[in-house]
């Protein structure tokens, strides 16, 4: 009678040890799988939040004119109005890598660069050392959450800074134009006149100023605003400047492209 105790009591003790060793196994089985679906082989992509664009050559919607049909990257006005209303109405940003369309990190800089030069910030022989930070992202409002939108909502934003100045340029990431600037300068104010400043923005943003007498929307000693030609968008530059000690200047500009 005991002895058929002691087998029972074994018997026992044998399965619990076995539901154990399978409980262990299959949780080490589950690990291994969670590990694989982390790996390159087994790992799901994070959908992009912009979609691929797709040239004015497979656009059948609009025309292109001759002038402009050479180009890489042309958007219909009505595109720019709205990637121009998404970003400045954005309250939250989403960083992103380029897609099909958008143009690389070293594109933007290069482009930023030659803002520069073009607006007078910098001279194009100039090797002034400047710290650059680049990064590619798309203004998002909170109704437009997990919604993928067109590759010409994003921005590069890409920042040049030194001792005697910081800029920060908002950059169309599918057109490479200068559609924002701020500007920041610690000596001096650049060689260029700032009166044809604006004027010169709206040019390099591949737009073109009102040939309406009413073009100038507002002119004030620190604010002036005029008109895009045949469309809702207007350009605004707004400047300040002030005395740090006996040497040292502060100018602060910035241009913007604006929604009537």
């Amino acid at each position: 009678m005991i002895s058929k105790y002691k087998y029972t009591i074994v018997f026992l003790i044998f399965a619990a040890f076995t539901i154990l060793g399978s409980m262990e196994v299959m949780k080490y089985i589950l690990q291994i799988r969670e590990t694989q679906l982390l790996t390159e082989n087994g790992r799901v992509e994070m959908q992009s939040p912009v979609r691929t664009w797709e040239s004015l050559e497979n656009d059948k919607d609009g025309a292109v004119s001759e002038e402009v049909s050479g180009e890489r990257n042309v958007l219909k006005i009505e595109q720019i109005e709205d990637a121009i209303k998404c970003w400045n109405n954005r309250n939250s940003l989403i960083l992103h890598e380029p897609v099909a369309g958008q143009i690389p990190m070293e594109e933007a800089i290069d482009a930023g660069e030659k803002w520069l030069i073009e607006m007078g910030m910098r001279e194009e022989k100039d090797a002034a050392a400047y710290t650059v930070n680049a990064e590619l992202g798309i203004g998002m409002q909170t109704e437009e959450a997990g919604e993928q939108l067109e590759a010409y909502y994003s921005f590069w934003t890409v920042t040049y800074s030194n001792q005697s100045m910081n800029v920060i340029l908002y950059i169309n990431a599918v057109t490479g134009k200068v559609w924002g600037a701020e500007i920041s300068l610690y000596e001096e104010l650049p060689e260029r006149c700032p009166d044809d400043g604006l004027w010169l923005f709206v040019e390099l943003a591949g737009l073109q100023v009102s040939d309406d007498d009413s073009y100038v929307i507002d002119s004030g000693k620190s604010r002036t605003e005029i008109a895009i030609k045949e469309s809702q968008l207007y350009a605004r530059k707004q400047s300040y400047s002030m005395v740090i000690g006996l040497e040292t200047s502060y100018i602060y500009t910035s241009y913007q492209l604006l929604i009537k």
